[in-house]
């Protein structure tokens, strides 16, 4: 019975720490849109403060810039040192999702206004994209 208890803890340690070095590994070499950069993006467990967030940026985002901001043939990852707090700021995605952006730094073209988005869900939206930019070491 004891050695029975013992395999069995050993082996919910091993499969945890299986799931765990998995879920870290994130995906290695993932390329950005249609950008030559390669990310090692990490998709880890997104906090429940940020699920609203994360589900307003999936129905209004991601089709462009990616299921995890790491950006499509449509559109530029977020997941990139160009969209830091200290050069597009919260104010520049605010003002992308009203207005549209006049393309600058990648070459997929003007960014139309998001039709639909409100500014309580850019309110969710740009929490949970400076979240995923932390998580992956972009700042």
């Amino acid at each position: 019975m004891r050695n029975l208890l013992f395999t069995l803890i050993l082996s919910l340690l091993a499969l945890s720490f299986t799931a765990n070095a998995q879920q870290n590994a994130g995906m290695a070499g993932h390329q950005m849109g249609n950008s030559k950069e390669k990310l090692n993006l990490k998709t880890p467990r997104v906090p429940f403060k940020y699920g609203l967030g994360m589900n307003k940026f999936r129905s209004l985002c991601s089709g462009c810039h990616g299921k995890w901001g790491d950006g499509t043939e449509q559109g530029p990852p977020l997941l990139h040192a160009f969209y830091i707090p200290t050069h597009h700021s919260d104010d520049a995605f605010y003002r992308a999702a009203r207005e549209g952006v006049r393309a600058h730094h990648w070459t997929f073209g003007d960014m139309p206004k998001v039709e639909g988005a409100t500014r309580k869900d850019v309110d969710k939206i740009i929490p949970f994209i400076r979240w995923l930019q932390k998580e992956n070491g972009i700042y």
